[in-house]
């Protein structure tokens, strides 16, 4: 196990995090901050892309009702997927292999990262309106000059800012996983894999249903939700 090699992917994966970051505010607004699109593109990147599908689906599923609309700032799924994603996809690379029991701790440390990363964007987003501010103030001043790299310092900001705090949370998550982890035995070590394995989607699901506005789209999900069913036994028995 490289140190080098280690810091390398997790520079790659923090500043592939930062950007993505952008793209739930800040700019482009292209959908791919979603945690199955993030955490797909972490795993290519760091050669294990079923694990990294894996894990985006079920942040995805439970992250599924933090929306943006208008003035509401929900957590930030994108930081928190991200860092849950890198902590154990780096596990898996340069430690040993990751387990449910060990992505199931990996969810626990990441998600409080959700509300700390929403109260960053709050403290950002009242930090740029001071460059709002000077953009007026230049353009009233016949300085149009300035107001091409405002833009530019603000994204820069929250590049930098969601950089940084992926890049920490990865590396002391991964820390913690490395020594927490082979002390999983026994008890314990069945249960985070029951809560893996059963809770933690069912309760991706239960959110994901609860934004169906519908009581027939419920009906709607179930059904399909027991067609896939047969058809995984019948391709598993065939």
């Amino acid at each position: 196990m490289e140190l080098g090699d280690i810091a390398y992917d997790l520079g790659l994966a923090s500043a592939i995090g930062g950007l993505l970051c952008l793209d739930r505010r800040g700019a482009f607004q292209l959908m791919v901050s979603q945690p199955l699109v993030a955490l797909s593109v972490l795993g290519v990147l760091l050669g294990d892309a079923m694990l990294g599908l894996w894990l985006g689906a079920v942040l995805q599923l439970l992250w599924m009702s933090s929306m943006l609309f208008g003035a509401n700032t929900p957590p930030n799924d994108t930081l928190a997927s991200v860092s849950i994603g890198t902590m154990s996809l780096l596990y898996g690379k340069y430690i040993g292999p990751v387990d449910v029991p060990l992505w199931t701790l990996a969810i626990l440390l990441g998600v409080p990262l959700g509300p700390l990363g929403k109260a960053i964007d709050v403290r950002l987003e009242r930090v740029n309106l001071g460059l709002a501010e000077r953009a007026v103030s230049a353009a009233e001043s016949g300085r149009p000059g300035q107001l091409s790299w405002l833009p530019l310092l603000g994204l820069l900001r929250v590049f930098s800012l969601q950089a940084v705090l992926i890049a920490a949370a990865s590396a002391l998550g991964l820390m913690a996983l490395a020594l927490v982890h082979p002390w999983l035995t026994g008890s314990i070590h069945r249960a985070l894999a029951i809560v893996g394995a059963y809770i933690v989607p069912a309760l991706g699901l239960a959110v994901a249903l609860s934004l169906v506005r519908r009581r027939r789209g419920i009906g709607l999900a179930f059904c399909a939700f027991l067609a896939l069913v047969v058809v995984i036994e019948q391709g598993g028995a065939a």
